[in-house]
């Protein structure tokens, strides 16, 4: 199925706005209300991203909802969902708020809460990482765990993790606008140390990746390996970035979940070559929308293209760190999460900045290119 274009994405979002009274015009400084909880790597790139450019009250419930709880469904949800309300009522209150963001499934929010954040005039965007296999999610008491019955009830949702996602969102009648996840570079920086490690891999340990893992290490590639599952245990924030500053080449694995075969974006392709080493991924078409591959990251297409490239850049350093510089240069003007953010508000009307990026597709969301067309009629 042919997904609507980024242009009409946009288009379709901001005529949705005008018919419901809600297209804003450009602040300096809008106010957004982010209820996202810090799990390991939120607050580094959607909380301390949106501060950059925003009049932020950020909502971090903590541990003070469990959604594994067995009274989840019938006690913390209603819970969690009321207190979500009388957040944003107390802060809408306080000071007028522009945009609701928040990083939600079907799991915590009902689309009634939605809807009653969406009375109170608030632009609403939901944002989301795993549509490949989570969009649908599974039926649980209260909902769909995935997003597919909140999506709807958002002005408009972002989904990160692959182009061809977003039809499921046509599918459902929501508004989606695809754009891939960013990184701080605030947060992303290399240490002035020396690249004493060949090789690293950091991330969890399941799935494939342990096999693949010990195969290198079995044709003589020093793989040091770093994360949950490792016995090298979880790193720090601080200590994964001094990881990723010491590492020559840093693998990754775009394998989605326990697949072989399935592959998205991640974070990660944009946060290790912000780091300025070498970052060699599993191949995912929708890289090449973001990337020259080969001049700023490299990608393998099996475990024997892995190899061979692991084996050429150890033996030509210079190269992979050529590579790995081009690759933080093509993140900090394009990739970093204050692109991302100024997008939604670009779209939104709250901004009419915006960075032109090498890719084609993301210059699409320049002002003259959305307004270009009347956008008073919705697009089908």
């Amino acid at each position: 199925m042919c997904s609507p274009s980024l242009e009409e994405q946009a288009r379709k979002i901001r005529a949705h706005l005008v018919k419901t009274g809600k297209m804003r015009t450009p602040k300096d400084k809008p106010r957004v209300f982010v209820a996202v909880h810090h799990v390991n790597w939120e607050k580094y790139g959607l909380i301390d991203g949106w501060s950059e450019i925003a009049d932020i009250v950020h909502y971090d419930w903590g541990n003070s909802f469990d959604q594994y709880a067995p009274d989840w469904h019938q006690k913390g949800k209603p819970a969690f969902n009321e207190e979500l309300i009388r957040r944003v009522e107390s802060a809408h209150a306080e000071k007028s708020v522009d945009l609701f963001f928040s990083y939600f499934s079907g799991r915590w929010i009902y689309p009634d809460t939605i809807r009653t954040v969406n009375k109170m005039n608030l632009i609403t965007v939901n944002i989301s990482f795993d549509d490949k296999i989570k969009f649908w999610g599974y039926q649980e008491p209260s909902g769909l765990s995935g997003v597919a019955e909140i999506a709807p009830e958002f002005d408009f949702c972002i989904t990160c993790q692959a182009e061809e996602d977003v039809h499921k969102y046509v599918q459902v009648n929501a508004r989606p606008l695809f754009m891939p996840p960013g990184a701080n570079p605030l947060t992303f920086s290399p240490l002035p140390v020396s690249r004493e490690i060949s090789v690293s891999f950091v991330g969890q340990c399941y799935g494939i990746r342990p096999l693949i893992i010990s195969w290198l290490k079995d044709n003589g590639i020093s793989v040091q390996t770093f994360g949950k599952g490792w016995p090298s245990a979880e790193l720090s924030h601080q200590e994964m970035n001094a990881i990723y500053s010491r590492s020559l080449i840093n693998i990754g694995f775009g394998f989605i979940g326990d697949s072989p075969y399935l592959t998205g974006l991640k974070g990660r392709d944009f946060e290790v070559p912000l780091m300025g080493g070498l970052y060699l991924t599993t191949y995912d078409q929708d890289l090449e929308n973001y990337f020259t591959i080969g001049e700023e990251i490299d990608c393998y297409r099996n475990e024997m293209e892995l190899l061979s490239k692991l084996r050429y850049y150890l033996s030509h350093p210079s190269i992979a760190m050529k590579i790995g510089a081009a690759g933080r240069n093509r993140c900090l003007h394009d990739h970093a999460w204050t692109n991302r953010f100024e997008t939604i508000l670009n779209v939104a009307g709250l901004s009419d900045s915006y960075t032109i990026h090498k890719s084609d597709k993301y210059s699409l969301l320049s002002p003259t290119s959305i307004n270009s067309s009347p956008i008073l009629s919705p697009l089908g």
